[in-house]
């Protein structure tokens, strides 16, 4: 198995320069990692400072807190999904969802989902699972369920503890097997990373990817 397939090599933090950039893509490069995840203000230097590229570029929106417009988070897909971005991570409205507004988290992961697909990029719905609870995250399997999303996304790693194990395992029970798990937060070595592989996970975030990358080849064979 080659771990660094799975990483979405990551750098969200509001200090983030072009110099950074510069530096997730090398390592993408040498490490093959899936994708680089950056903010979105990046795509375009990404995309042109890449060159031939393996890797995808991945962004985000209404992110990290979720509870923007739904019409400023669809905005936001379509014009990443212009610039170049293959894949956006998008918080859901949390707020809604620690209120019982079901009906209006459907509306906006139906939404999300219509125009990714429009625009041919890959939707991961970010849930921030960790400030859930196990009804809360049931419901938005059985939406996430019904609309056939391609990705839920554990966290943004910005609040709460990190991604536990057990999260993973509850999401891949409930969700459709067609739909991927990424796990995200927290995720800082090698074993932890083996830990949501094996409980489901199909993708990680990480900003730790080198690290946990140059683990994984000191592993006895």
């Amino acid at each position: 198995m080659q771990l660094a397939h799975y990483i979405d090599h990551t750098y969200l933090k509001p200090d983030c320069t072009e110099q950074i950039i510069d530096r997730l893509i090398e390592e993408a490069k040498e490490y093959g990692f899936k994708s680089i995840c950056i903010p979105p203000m990046y795509l375009q230097y990404a995309k042109v400072h890449s060159g031939e590229r393996s890797f995808l570029l991945c962004t985000v929106a209404g992110f990290p807190i979720g509870y923007d417009h739904v019409e400023a988070k669809l905005a936001s897909l379509r014009r990443s999904a212009e610039i170049g971005a293959d894949e956006v991570d998008v918080v859901i409205n949390l707020s809604a969802v620690k209120t019982g507004h079901w009906k209006l988290t459907r509306q906006e992961l139906s939404a999300l989902a219509e125009v990714a697909g429009e625009n041919n990029v890959t939707l991961k719905c970010i849930i921030e699972a960790q400030l859930l609870t196990e009804d809360e995250i049931m419901h938005i399997c059985e939406i996430s369920n019904e609309l056939k999303l391609p990705f839920v996304k554990t966290s943004t790693g910005f609040f709460g503890d990190p991604v536990r194990e057990d999260t993973v395992k509850l999401l891949r029970r409930h969700l459709d097997p067609s739909i991927k798990i990424k796990a995200s937060g927290g995720i800082s070595n090698y074993h932890q990373a083996m830990k949501m592989i094996r409980a489901g996970a199909d993708r990680l975030g990480c900003s730790q990817s080198v690290a946990i990358v140059k683990e994984t080849n000191q592993e006895p064979q």
